[in-house]
């Protein structure tokens, strides 16, 4: 369902894990939250960068697949 893994960008962290990023989403997305309200921990992506995944998975049409394989099951 996801697009390949990305690599490093360089220097700095690595970039965090697919499940993270949208664990992190339907949290937002489902309890309606700040993203400044996104909980942190081992099972959370940043809020950056589940921003940043969400601004590119929704211009490479990744979220709307994500939703659509979602709302079957």
């Amino acid at each position: 369902m996801f697009p390949k893994q990305a690599s490093k960008r360089g220097k700095g962290m690595s970039h965090a894990l697919y499940r993270h990023v949208l664990n992190s989403l339907l949290y937002i997305l489902i309890t309606g939250c700040r993203w400044c309200d996104l909980p942190r921990g081992e099972t959370w992506a940043s809020k950056s960068s589940s921003h940043r995944w969400l601004k590119r998975w929704r211009e490479d049409a990744t979220f709307e697949h994500l939703q659509a394989r979602m709302h079957v099951y």
